[in-house]
């Protein structure tokens, strides 16, 4: 939520330009603040970051005003910016740049693979990365800054001094900070001792935003959103668990076992990834947790939280569907490049599970157990013996907005009585 000093525009879309340090493809604008446009005087700037600044929700408001502040001190910056890496499968890591002329801080994400493009290669902040030393460019030397196209941009704009500075984590890695003036004569020695005193005490605040992000980022990879919620909130001991109303989804790939026999592993490794994406993308587009993975069966949850019966009902068989209506896709290519096809089978119950903590008492796993849990995993078995690629119970049918059609009472293992099993009217609309 923005403050009455602070406006944030969301940039979620399409890939803009960043003018940056590194440009091109690989960076996303997913943020941009609107800061209070003029400097602000609030006494020693070290005893801010270490006290109020660091407890600001948004790690752009805590940039944009620093960057504020420091103009406030007497630092004559035009342009600040910071880059961090991260550890997650899709990004490299992230950053930060104020501009004190649009009054904004952007903040972007870079992708994986950005230090093979020349953007990188050509950007003057590649080697305090890679060394971790400072390097610093007067940009009335044309000489010195012809190789940097960004130098030369900024020259170009009104600049005249540009100063790359590390922020050397404890694991070894360089992040980099990078301060740009357009006072004339560049930065003083005065100017750059002030930056320096700044930067032990700014590190320290940016390498612990960046562990808790990093830690975020690993546990909802790993585990899930869920998962990581509860256990950030202390929820770590075994046996500590809630009860919960929940659509359960239990999904598996039908003849894996020869698959795994006869595909090389990239292949089969390449196969896999297909086929998780058509079942996770679906459950966390609508709000649904995919709880684990276990070899080619997938777990997922949709909590009721504030949603009925008969909408957690509706969304988790949405995307059910959608799961089906890939997997028909991505048989489409393998059928046009010659391979055998992919099958799955999908149970969908709704029931109340126990969310939390079981295990060893130092090997924890967070999932979801109960009877409700072991119906929908029978539903899907039940599947292979039906040849219906979709089984849903009777109180998911219930539940269900649309039409669905009885197939009848089957014995489900581990249940004393036959269970009513429904499905979608015409076979579902794919054959397993």
């Amino acid at each position: 939520m923005a403050t009455a000093a602070t406006a944030r525009i969301l940039a979620t879309g399409p890939l803009r330009p960043v003018a940056t340090e590194v440009a091109g493809g690989f960076i996303t604008v997913v943020d941009t603040i609107i800061g209070k446009g003029h400097p602000i005087v609030d006494g020693d700037i070290v005893d801010w970051m270490l006290s109020r600044g660091r407890h600001l929700p948004h790690d752009g408001e805590f940039f944009d005003a620093l960057c504020w502040r420091l103009l406030g001190a007497g630092l004559p910056i035009s342009r600040v910016s910071l880059s961090v890496s991260t550890l997650h499968p899709q990004i490299l890591g992230f950053g930060f740049r104020w501009n004190r002329a649009k009054r904004t801080t952007e903040i972007y994400r870079v992708g994986h693979g950005i230090q093979d493009t020349a953007d990188y290669l050509d950007s003057p902040m590649r080697s305090v990365s890679e060394t971790g030393q400072a390097a610093r460019y007067r940009l009335d030397d044309e000489a010195a800054i012809a190789r940097f196209p960004l130098l030369v941009d900024l020259r170009k704009a009104g600049a005249t001094d540009y100063l790359a500075s590390p922020l050397t984590f404890l694991n070894g890695r360089h992040q980099v900070m990078t301060w740009t003036t357009d006072h004339e004569g560049g930065f003083t020695e005065a100017h750059i001792a002030q930056i320096g005193q700044l930067m032990p005490s700014f590190s320290l605040v940016v390498e612990n935003k960046a562990a808790r992000r990093t830690t975020e980022t690993l546990l909802a990879t790993y585990l899930g959103r869920t998962a990581r919620d509860h256990i950030l909130d202390g929820e770590i001991r075994r046996g500590q668990g809630e009860r919960i109303s929940a659509v359960i989804m239990a999904t598996d790939m039908r003849g894996f076992t020869a698959l795994s026999d006869r595909l090389p592993s990239e292949e089969l490794i390449a196969l896999l990834d297909d086929y998780f994406d058509a079942v996770t993308a679906p459950v966390q587009a609508r709000g649904g947790e995919v709880l684990k993975f276990i070899g080619d069966g997938v777990l997922a949850i949709f909590p009721l939280g504030f949603s009925s019966r008969e909408e957690a009902a509706e969304i988790a068989l949405a995307a059910a569907k959608e799961t089906l209506e890939r997997i028909a896709g991505i048989n489409r290519d393998r059928t046009a490049a010659q391979r055998s096809e992919l099958r799955i089978g999908i149970g969908l119950h709704i029931g109340e599970v126990i969310l939390g903590n079981v295990g060893a008492a130092d090997r924890l796993d967070f999932t979801a157990i109960g009877p409700a849990v072991n119906l929908a995993c029978r539903l899907e078995t039940l599947t292979k013996r039906l040849w219906r690629p979709l089984l849903v119970s009777e109180a998911f049918a219930k539940a269900a907005f649309c039409q669905l059609v009885s197939l009848g009472f089957h014995p489900v293992k581990g249940m004393s009585e036959p269970e009513e099993v429904f499905g979608l009217p015409g076979g579902d609309g794919y054959d397993i």
